[in-house]
């Protein structure tokens, strides 16, 4: 069997697998939220910029399919070319027992595999631009390369490395990377008057992104600066937290090769030319060890270092390629990484779907709390229970409300995508903007509730929000709570509690 017969075989494997997890579970609270983007295109969004909008616009057919599977299609996809692009690149550098090597780490890898290639996430599209500049870069440390072809090459990188930073503001390492290079490996790229033109060409696709942010008071980096919580002193459990996220995202196996490789590298054993090893280098190093260092002092997430670590596994797939028995070995072991995240996966999806009950708080205030699981799982049942009990209010002529709202963008949104938007209802996020988010500029472009309607406001057990304190000074009355509980595999998961808002009176 040839190299690429194989690598066809690993991609569309990989991809049926995508696909089956899409279908399979319901989308997550992050998910569902960027969802919530694509209903009005922003130039840029409270908390991210704004690709990840435009990716479901178009696989969601202009939203006119909103489905789990439809909203996916965009991960799914470019995981596919990203697994087709890292060969290519690979196989260049070395040949094409490494570039599937490459494709193999990087199938096995968490991060670029589900959280990158399943879930729609802004770092679906980020991964994708990414992976396109690293490899216009390696063509501009090529000794073959014309004057001509090295200008091109800038100007295109210009161009993703402002996509990719639209995708994700972490787009801009790759700009971090190439002047770490060009200062210290190749100074006449700072003499071309195409590397100025292509970081303007970046700055101007960026550049929506700041006009936004003026007229909006920079509130998505004060929102960040916030999230990324201060820490009074050394904060070891968060670095341990960061570098142990770092481990399993990208597999353990993986993470294993990677420091291989990484030694040998110091070593200076490696097989590839010394300037491609530099700019994979500068290409990931310095966001792994300026988040490793940062989470001494700050909160952070480990998936934030996820594309850093697309260049090292292709200076590791370079590495063990150079020998027949290490070569051999990796193989093994990269099979067996892509194994294990298959296994993942899979007893994912059945966790989701069919563990009896939950893995959370079994008390009824509280039952499901702590359950990761349950954010992917009853919302078409719920909008199924909902439905019957608005029909109920309406044919005992208790209320005919057209309105939900909720004080919190999770699990407002869920809500808005499964219950108000099949239904047909009007939905609203209430409350502080730390709690909505983007909801603060959705609820402009939305019917706006008027004195005397009434509403619905959906909780849970597992999550539970009491809309006392939020609305008492908003509505006339609000009832006692209907409980309902939902199951999994026959068992209590957790319950929904549905409150009834009524003659709305502020403003």
């Amino acid at each position: 069997m040839t190299v690429k017969t194989k690598l066809i075989i690993l991609i569309f494997m990989a991809t049926l697998i995508r696909c089956i997890a899409a279908i399979a579970v319901d989308l997550g609270n992050d998910e569902v939220y960027y969802l919530s983007y694509a209903h009005h295109l922003q130039w840029n969004y409270f908390d991210h910029p704004p690709m990840v909008a435009l990716l479901i616009r178009l696989t969601t057919f202009n939203l006119n399919f909103t489905n789990a599977f439809s909203v996916r299609l965009g991960p799914i996809i470019l995981a596919a070319v990203n697994t087709l692009m890292i060969f290519n690149l690979v196989s260049k550098l070395k040949n094409e027992t490494a570039g599937f090597i490459a494709a193999l780490l990087f199938t096995a890898s968490a991060y670029c595999s589900v959280i990158a290639g399943l879930f729609i996430l802004p770092d679906a599209p980020q991964i994708f631009f990414w992976i396109i500049g690293i490899g216009l870069l390696i063509d501009c440390t090529s000794p073959n390369t014309t004057r001509s072809r090295l200008n091109l090459n800038l100007i295109l990188f210009g161009v993703v490395a402002g996509l990719c930073t639209m995708s994700k503001v972490h787009g801009i390492f790759l700009w971090f990377g190439l002047l770490l290079y060009a200062i210290t490996t190749y100074r006449k790229l700072l003499l071309n008057r195409y590397f100025y033109i292509s970081g303007l060409i970046t700055a101007l696709i960026v550049s929506p992104v700041l006009i936004w942010n003026i007229h909006n008071k920079f509130i998505t980096y004060s929102f960040h600066s916030s999230r990324v919580t201060l820490n009074h002193g050394i904060h070891l459990l968060g670095f341990a937290r960061e570098l142990l996220g770092s481990i399993l995202y990208n597999n353990p196996i993986n993470f294993l090769l990677i420091v291989m490789a990484l030694i040998a590298i110091a070593r200076k054993q490696s097989t590839i030319k010394p300037q491609t090893v530099k700019l994979l280098l500068f290409t990931s190093i310095p966001l792994i060890l300026i988040l490793l260092f940062t989470s001494l002092f700050r909160d952070t997430l480990p998936h934030w270092s996820g594309p850093a670590y697309v260049a090292l596994i292709m200076l590791t797939a370079c590495h063990f390629s150079a020998d027949t028995v290490k070569s051999s070995l990796q193989l093994k072991l990269a099979y067996a990484a892509t194994l294990l995240l298959a296994l993942i996966v899979s007893s994912g999806i059945l966790l989701v779907n069919y563990f009896p009950g939950t893995i959370g708080k079994q008390d009824r205030e509280t039952l499901g709390s702590s359950d990761f699981t349950l954010d992917m799982y009853g919302w078409e049942n719920l909008a199924k229970e909902f439905r019957q009990l608005r029909q109920r209010n309406i044919t005992a002529g208790i209320s005919r409300a057209h309105f939900i709202i909720s004080d919190k963008w999770f699990p407002g949104s869920h809500i808005d995508n499964y219950v108000a938007q099949p239904s047909e209802l009007d939905f609203l996020a209430i409350g502080h903007l730390e709690d909505i988010h983007t909801y603060a500029w959705l609820n402009r472009y939305r019917k706006q509730i008027k004195s005397g309607d009434d509403a619905y406001f959906i909780t849970f057990s597992n999550n539970f929000s009491d809309p006392q304190p939020q609305y008492s000074h908003l509505f006339r009355k609000i009832t006692k709570a209907v409980t309902i509980p939902q199951f999994r595999n026959g068992k209590p998961a957790r319950n929904i509690l549905i409150y009834l808002l009524m003659d709305y009176r502020g403003k």
